[in-house]
């Protein structure tokens, strides 16, 4: 099996992912305080109301087992979306980017663009956490792990908002 980066983490947020989409609702007992709601459905709406679309887009390159936690994105007439200011956006440097997960990031705002997904994935961490009393989070193999994923691990790790998480 060939690794890509972040494979490891993007596994075990696919599998916290169908737990909450397909195992808590399955049973039913499980409902947030919102109205009767289903966790999936209240995890989900919380993202789409703190979570801009650029962000959402990457989490979901990143963690394509997630999609459905994330939703799709609504559209606002009055709240521009960034991807028409991104895309005007041009690159110092053709050609020199590096590849994480399955998008680029260009040599201009790499390291900016890592920060960015680190504090999305840490936001969606505390999104998920605050509606459970505790999350565990396995990373099989993390001796095998790429330096992407133990860079996200120590941003996680480090983060002392987000409520209830234990990474094995």
């Amino acid at each position: 099996k060939l690794l890509r980066p972040l494979s490891a983490f993007s596994d075990a947020m696919t599998c916290l992912a169908k737990c909450i989409t397909v195992e808590h609702n399955k049973k039913g007992g499980l409902l947030s305080s919102s109205g009767g709601s289903s966790i999936a459905a209240s995890i989900r709406d919380k993202i789409q109301n703190e979570f801009d679309e650029e962000d959402v887009e990457q989490l979901r390159r990143v963690l394509p087992g997630c999609a459905e936690i994330l939703g799709t994105r609504r559209t606002s007439l009055f709240c521009p979306t960034s991807t028409s200011v991104a895309s005007a956006t041009v690159p110092l440097r053709r050609g020199s980017g590096s590849r994480l997960g399955s998008f680029s990031l260009n040599l201009l705002g790499g390291k900016e663009s890592i920060s960015r997904m680190h504090y999305a994935v840490r936001r969606l961490l505390k999104i998920v956490c605050s509606h459970f009393k505790g999350v565990v989070l396995f990373i099989d193999d993390l001796q095998w792990s790429d330096t992407a994923t133990l860079d996200l691990m120590k941003s996680i790790a480090l983060d002392g908002e987000i409520p209830s998480l234990l990474i094995v």
